[in-house]
């Protein structure tokens, strides 16, 4: 018997469960716990399975939280391009369908980006910079980003540095030199990047 997208928005809400639960036990975590990676990796897996049997599990399809669960287990996959590249273009053609909102397919493009170690286009994904201050990763516009941010429903990007350096909890124990090596090379290993 085929499953139902009730079954497939329970599926979904049941994984991101299990990995919030991981992350809470993992509180303050500074490296990629590798229990926490292989969960991601299993619900990246699962969701892909889900996109070939209903497509991106839209608000529409399954209901907002589990759209919403969808949306953090590709955030999560970060170990498994395959599925951001896989993704990105659903994502996209459904923000012109105005289907999801397109800040979803805009956050994605970044994360891509950011894992690739190329500049962003729409300013969302932070690290912090060789001061040790919480930034945007670079950006490929700057003069632009601004416009590119209300295309898709953000603020301005001095906003939102100002609102998420309000929330930063702590400082990294690493240096910004010693973390952007390691990123390269965890990013080779994972397949971001040759």
């Amino acid at each position: 018997m085929d499953k139902s997208n009730q079954d497939y928005a329970l599926e979904l809400l049941l994984l991101i469960r299990h990995d919030i639960s991981k992350q809470n036990e993992l509180k303050n975590f500074e490296e990629y716990d590798k229990d926490l990676e292989k969960i991601h990796l299993e619900n990246a897996e699962k969701l892909r399975i889900i996109i070939t049997k209903i497509g991106w599990p839209t608000i529409r399809k399954v209901g907002y939280e589990a759209n919403k669960a969808a949306m953090m287990i590709l955030h999560n996959a970060i170990s498994c391009p395959k599925l951001y590249y896989e993704a990105l273009p659903l994502l996209i053609e459904l923000a012109n369908k105005k289907e999801i909102a397109s800040l979803e397919a805009a956050i994605i493009y970044d994360r891509i980006c950011y894992f690739e170690m190329r500049p962003q286009k729409y300013g969302t994904q932070f690290d912090y910079d060789h001061n040790e201050e919480l930034n945007p990763w670079e950006i490929e516009d700057y003069p632009k980003v601004d416009v590119y941010r209300n295309q898709v429903g953000l603020p301005p990007l001095d906003e939102a540095i100002k609102k998420i350096r309000t929330m930063e909890q702590k400082k990294p124990l690493n240096t910004n030199k010693e973390r952007i090596k390691a990123r390269h090379e965890w990013a080779k290993t994972v397949g971001w990047i040759q």
